[in-house]
């Protein structure tokens, strides 16, 4: 969180002893340089060692199991993620070292579902950590860790996701479905991108409930620059630099590029939703920042509040990426197993002349088990999220942890874990219906967070994820195109916090 400040204030001193030699002292200038430099590079020198010392012979986190490496410093671990791969080095972490492991100087992954509640949930010891300040005071509803402010916060978005308001977005919703039934058919059975297809319909789908705003970009087939935009913001996040390093490089003009600019868009979006409140008002057409703008009617400026700011950006990963992610990876499933589209076709029929609304497909025990199979077994947020254990420590794996360290609890390793389920790695939506045994631990699936943290979209996102699967296995039968064995999407799949797909192929036809 200090990082920068520290950086700062050691540049300063640095200077201020230099002026007080020349200035003061009477040293000639290469004098005064040769001797702020040998005092600077001392103290630098004993700094780094007394540190190095400390973390290789006498950290207590020394006696959990991990890359030797990982003693040294949170840098090791951004080393290894010049690929964006976390949540797939994570998994080969935990083959080797088991369920706890060591990958930083005070950061450990750990895979221990009966601690999930301690962790994340209502009863959780463990706290947010560092993660949430990188980029403060750009501060969301999800980045604050204050307990109190969140949950204020949350009481603001609240009416925007409830059952009302999610009825409300249906309707908007079945018309961009609608639209991407159209462009399936105009494929005509020949092999179709869903990656970019599952992109331009969940970013459509978020301009206009966010924002009430119309990309166009399922209509056209063409990005919107904001795609690359929120590529190229999230990717800094990929390399899992430590707090101090992500706040100096964001600092550092041109260092962060990318990031900058998915910032000033989201401002932008921002900007342009409060200049249109009125005309929105008197439409009746309400929309998420509709909701959310009504804390800040007797406020002036509100697009300089900073955690509005953010709470925009949030608005756009969350509500883009993750459904997306689970659309392209549930109907990779589908189509390399066609008896689970028979099925889904099966329980859906007798709904199909009602328009296969949301009240009546909700409760489709298959339909949302494929959901809930598929963000097990890749959850968009794959790496899951950072926690601080108490001062006093606390329990993993029968091990103490120490207090104050750092941890993730990486969803996509425990969701493919055997002993949390059964034939982990097979897509068996049975599992969540009728073979509950398959299930050996209930804690582990967590791909919305729990508790009070929890993500507050679930129901609206839910929603989205029935309607559209229900809308194409009704309508089309699904299989993998020609060549295609989904190795770009399983394996050159970018993890930057949520995901960023590799490509898949589908075929559908028309039933």
């Amino acid at each position: 969180m200090h990082g920068l400040a520290y950086l700062n204030t050691f540049l300063a001193s640095v200077a201020v002893a230099f002026v007080t030699l020349t200035r003061v002292s009477g040293y000639e200038t290469g004098d005064a340089l040769v001797r702020v430099g040998a005092t600077s590079g001392s103290f630098l020198l004993g700094l780094a060692g007394s540190t190095m010392i400390w973390r290789i012979f006498f950290n207590p986190l020394n006696k959990l199991p991990g890359p030797w490496g990982a003693r040294l410093g949170s840098l090791y671990w951004s080393t290894k993620l010049t690929k964006s791969d976390a949540y797939l080095k994570l998994q080969a972490l935990h083959e080797k070292y088991g369920r706890v492991v060591r990958i930083g100087s005070s950061d450990l992954s750990i895979v221990d579902p009966s601690i999930m509640d301690a962790a994340y949930g209502k009863h959780a010891i463990a706290s947010k950590g560092s993660w949430y300040d990188g980029d403060s005071p750009l501060t969301s509803m999800h980045t604050t860790r204050d307990k109190t402010l969140h949950e204020k916060r949350r009481k603001i978005w609240v009416p925007a996701f409830s059952e009302k308001a999610i009825r409300d977005y249906e309707s908007r919703i079945s018309e961009l479905v609608d639209l991407l039934i159209r462009k399936v058919e105009q494929t005509r059975a020949a092999p179709l991108d869903v990656t970019t297809l599952f992109n331009l319909f969940t970013f459509d789908v978020m301009a206009l409930l966010a924002f009430g705003k119309d990309y166009g970009m399922l209509e056209s087939g063409k990005k919107h620059y904001a795609l690359k935009l929120l590529g190229d913001g999230m990717q800094p996040l990929a390399l899992w630099f430590p707090t101090w390093l992500f706040r100096v490089l964001i600092a550092i003009p041109g260092a962060s590029a990318g990031y900058q600019k998915f910032v000033n868009f989201c401002k932008d979006e921002l900007n342009g939703r409060i200049a249109n409140q009125v005309e929105a008002n008197e439409k009746g057409k309400n929309d998420i920042m509709s909701w959310i703008l009504r804390a800040y009617k007797n406020i002036d400026n509100p697009g300089q509040d900073t955690m509005l700011q953010a709470d925009v950006r949030l608005l756009i990963v969350a509500g883009s990426d993750t459904t997306a992610a689970c659309l392209t990876y549930m109907f990779y499933y589908l189509a390399e197993d066609p008896a689970q589209v028979e099925k889904l076709r099966k329980e859906l029929q007798p709904m199909v002349e009602r328009g296969l609304r949301d009240q009546d497909i909700s409760q489709s025990q298959h339909l949302n088990a494929c959901i809930w199979e598929a963000l097990r077994l890749n959850p968009p947020v794959p790496s899951g999220v950072q926690r601080l254990t108490p001062p006093e420590g606390m329990m993993a794996d029968g091990k103490h942890i120490p207090g104050n360290t750092t941890f993730w609890m990486p969803q996509y390793v425990m969701g493919r874990d055997e002993e949390c389920y059964e034939n982990a790695n097979a897509f068996i939506p049975e599992r969540w219906t009728t073979k509950p045994e398959m299930v050996k631990s209930k804690e582990a699936w967590a791909p919305f967070s729990m508790g009070p943290m929890g993500c507050i979209g679930k129901s609206l996102a839910m929603m989205e994820l029935r309607t559209v699967t229900a809308r194409l296995v009704t309508r089309f039968n699904v299989s993998l195109a020609p060549g295609e064995d989904g190795h770009q999407l399983f394996q050159k799949t970018k993890d930057h916090f949520t995901l960023e797909l590799g490509d898949l192929e589908l075929v559908f036809k028309e039933i």
